[in-house]
């Protein structure tokens, strides 16, 4: 017998089983396009642009949509070859080998794993370009956002694929190798054992869960978030299959312990029959719960952000006018003449474009690092090891009064105080050579200030930073980062176009192309168009992975009612001929699969609740301090969401209902 034959044989078997292989290359292919989607986002110009965290994050997506790929694509084959091993037994004894056999299967494995990637390539790329040409045309940026991708993509995909393919193999070639024919042509109408649930793995995933939410929990800024969320969603997703696979069986098994709760008609069934639905699909439902998770997590951030996008900018830029002073580190004295100079010069020039002053914010202050140790404030050089120093910020009386609109009076050992993480509690502060009496105040100096852990201090004048300064230079004498610089910010009366033509004549004289080196102009005015833009930019991607991830949660849930109504059809018949009436079967078989489709959406909720507190820290980055804004995005993308998932029960539940009749 030849390859041609085998070729033919494996193509009637894959026509003859339509029924299931049709949901099974769907679902193949359309896992397929998803990861191609999201590694094409690795190499979009777009993506590489925008942010330098977002092809990490985008990695992440294609690690995490590469590990559900592996997964899916093996359990979606096991129902496939169980719903078979009735054909493979008889096979063998109709004389075929067992080296025979495996050829059939590697026929069928390399047609359906061909037209899978194929199409997987092919329906990638073309609703990759669908999706970027509807989100351009709902979100109506000023540029365009093309879809690209390159051919190292594709080859990376196909090499992935055919290897989880291979799998897929392996394993089926394992099902009869080890089987004697008689035990393979009972199939799946062999009797199932009571699934087993371990106490072991269902503590490993509260432990895996408590980890991962617990360092989303305790994250101290949004430096260490970024470096910490890959850990604490990787703890979360195995804490997650964990759960589902045993720790669900387990309780369920508690509950059959229970004689009182399990001994009643409708209990009694439905306890039974989720025990064994979750042995069987309790990787599916895993699976839609991460996607939810991803789906609610990547939407809610980017609608945060391109809402919010106002109150950001205006964190990011105080006031319409923003002048930055560079100190000199030899001659300290310098930046307070340019500091009131500055002022007048730029007053005059508001004025000569006829416009006024409308507020004004100016201040000098000194950055150091360094630690906090008891009462003490130890410095730290640039060249530290340390990873994440603590910033202190020194601030004269005299400046701070004038921006926060206060009138504090300070004696010459006395100091305002504000720490980001208000750990400390002590009412001394010891810098250099100087001690001071603090007094805590509130967060005035902006959103930075939570970036990392940072101290605002605020002395009686200019001369106690100067002194500060020489200690910091006792100690480090080599030290070049250290001067005194300067803020100058203020708003202007006016017209829109008017104070454009003004923002745009201070960018040319003290922007960075300018010649003056001293100072560096920004403008809120000339850069909210770009802001909204790159906000717009990240809507634009949240609503495109969340497009993706939903349909990847259609399609495994369709699959997973396909599957379960091809396996109860039979139990069905079973309990009818047992006396039970088919309105009682109907109702706690719909009672079953309304649990199981509120597990998953349950616990996606839970753990995005429990991130909130990671993925408001990189909300920081971006300049997102308004948690309001978050939570109604949260509840409203939840409430979508819910809505969304509510509606695919309903259509799926059809198709189970209608193959279990």
């Amino acid at each position: 017998m030849n390859n041609r034959f085998f070729s033919t044989l494996a193509l009637r078997n894959i026509r003859s089983n339509k029924q299931l292989y049709i949901p099974y290359l769907l679902s193949s292919l359309t896992i397929v396009a998803m990861f191609y989607l999201m590694a094409s986002l690795l190499t979009n110009k777009f993506v590489q642009e925008r942010s330098s965290s977002l092809p990490m994050l985008f990695m992440i997506g294609c690690v995490v949509i590469g590990i559900f790929s592996v997964i899916f694509i093996l359990y979606t084959n096991s129902f496939l070859i169980k719903r078979r091993k009735k054909e493979i037994g008889l096979y063998g004894i109709l004389g075929l080998e067992k080296k025979h056999v495996a050829k059939i299967l590697f026929f069928e494995t390399l047609f359906t794993s061909l037209v899978s990637i194929a199409a997987g390539l092919l329906a990638g790329l073309i609703f990759g370009r669908l999706f970027f040409m509807l989100l351009n045309f709902m979100l109506r940026l000023p540029a365009e956002i093309e879809y690209s991708t390159d051919l190292l993509t594709a080859l990376a995909t196909t090499a992935l694929f055919l290897g989880i393919f291979g799998m897929t193999y392996l394993y089926n070639v394992s099902q009869f190798t080890f089987a004697n024919p008689i035990k393979l042509l009972k199939g799946k109408q062999e009797g199932e054992k009571e699934p087993k649930g371990s106490i072991i793995l269902f503590i490993l995933s509260l432990i895996f869960l408590g980890w991962g939410y617990g360092i989303s929990i305790t994250i101290p800024d949004p430096i260490e978030a970024i470096s910490k969320f890959f850990l604490a969603v990787l703890f979360v997703i195995i804490g997650t299959y964990l759960l589902f696979i045993s720790g669900s069986i387990f309780i369920l098994k508690a509950l059959k312990n229970n004689k009182r709760i399990y001994y009643r008609p409708g209990a009694f069934i439905s306890i039974s029959g989720m025990l064994y639905r979750m042995k069987q699909n309790a990787v599916g439902l895993a699976n839609i719960c991460i996607l939810a998770s991803m789906v609610i997590i990547a939407v809610s951030t980017t609608v945060t952000m391109f809402v919010g996008a106002e109150e950001t900018l205006t964190n990011r830029y105080s006031h319409e006018n923003n002048i930055k002073v560079f100190g000199d580190q030899e001659d300290i004295g310098a930046i307070n003449s340019r500091f009131f100079e500055l002022q007048e010069q730029l007053r005059k020039e508001t004025e000569s474009a006829g416009l006024s002053v409308a507020e004004a914010e100016n201040f000098r202050y000194q950055t150091m690092m360094g630690r906090l140790e008891d009462q003490k404030f130890v410095f730290e050089d640039s060249s530290a090891e340390s990873e994440l120093p603590v910033i202190l910020e020194i601030l004269p009386l005299e400046d701070f009064n004038q921006m926060s609109g206060n009138s504090y009076s300070l004696a010459d050992d006395e100091a305002l105080f504000y720490h980001s993480t208000g750990t400390y509690e002590e009412d001394a502060l010891t810098i250099g050579e100087q001690t001071y009496q603090i007094t805590p105040i509130k967060n005035e100096f902006g959103g930075d200030m939570e970036l990392t852990e940072s101290i605002a201090l605020v002395v009686p004048d200019v001369a106690h930073i100067e002194q500060l300064k020489k200690d910091f230079e006792l100690q480090f004498p080599d030290s070049t980062y250290l001067t005194i610089d300067a803020n100058i910010s203020w708003n202007t009366t006016g017209t829109e176009e008017e104070k454009r033509a003004f923002a745009e004549h201070m960018n040319s004289e003290y922007g960075w192309d300018s010649p003056n080196k001293g100072s560096l102009y920004t403008s809120q005015i000339l850069e909210r168009e770009e802001w909204y833009s790159l906000n717009g930019g990240f809507l634009f991607l949240g609503i495109f992975l969340g497009l993706l991830f939903t349909i990847g949660t259609v399609l495994i849930t369709y699959f997973k009612q396909v599957s379960e109504g091809f396996d109860d059809r039979e139990k069905f018949q079973i309990m009818q001929k047992v006396g039970l009436d088919k309105e009682m079967i109907h109702d706690s078989t719909r009672s079953q699969i309304v649990w199981m489709f509120l597990l998953p959406i349950v616990f996606a909720t839970i753990h995005v609740s429990f991130a909130y507190p990671i993925v408001r820290k990189l909300l920081l980055l971006f300049g997102v301090t308004n948690e309001v804004t978050w939570l109604l995005s949260f509840i409203g993308v939840v409430i979508a969401f819910a809505t969304i998932y509510w509606m695919i029960y309903r259509v799926t539940s059809k198709v189970y209902y209608s193959i279990v009749k």
